[in-house]
């Protein structure tokens, strides 16, 4: 079946994290970027989780997750290494109806993270619907090497010159042809600088 691609929103949205180890501390660093509340339950955690906690950046209990360790949560990621854990994780987070991620078991999933790269504002997200996530990490990695680290900021040029046309208030026709003469010879600009890599 195929996946329904999506880009949540997650500024303020409470997330869980359930384990405490390098999987579960990558995760919250990306959660994190999102602008998520993170909350990360697990008996033994990382130093780098453990100095998230001490600077208030997350909330920890280091204590073995309960079903209502879940509750109020927008999603929660199963990050144990015990395989008992992550199921019933998994079975608190589908009761509710809580979107839930369960790293490396596909089938106990309702979404996947998908391999990014990140540019300033722009995400370039692959999937492979959690059958091939080595090969998403190879492809990230190659357009890794092609979106060159500049590119967030040409990004934020076209940005302001959309703004400029919107503010400007001209017709729908001439803001068709605004953009067209404005916006082509700078996306143009970008993608041949991306093609040459």
């Amino acid at each position: 079946m195929e996946m329904y691609p999506v880009f949540l929103k997650l500024e303020q949205k409470f997330c869980l994290v359930a384990g405490g180890g390098k999987v579960a501390e990558r995760k919250v660093k990306n959660l994190l970027r999102a602008g998520a509340r993170v909350t990360v339950v697990a008996p033994e955690c990382t130093p780098e989780i453990e100095k998230m906690a001490g600077d208030n950046v997350i909330n920890l209990s280091k204590r073995a997750f309960t079903p209502t360790d879940a509750e109020g949560a927008f999603l929660v990621i199963a990050a144990t290494d015990r395989e008992e854990v992550n199921r019933e994780i998994y079975e608190a987070a589908e009761k509710t109806g809580i979107l839930i991620n369960t790293v490396d078991v596909p089938d106990k999933c309702s979404f996947f993270v998908p391999a990014s790269v990140n540019r300033g504002r722009l995400t370039v997200a692959i999937s492979t619907s959690g059958t091939a996530p080595y090969f998403a990490r190879a492809l990230r990695e190659h357009f890794e090497t092609l979106l060159y680290p500049e590119l967030g900021k040409d990004l934020e040029k076209i940005e302001e010159l959309r703004k400029k046309i919107l503010e400007s208030s001209p017709s729908e026709e001439e803001k068709s042809k605004l953009f067209k003469k404005l916006l082509d010879p700078e996306i143009q600009a970008i993608l041949g600088r991306v093609s040459k890599r």
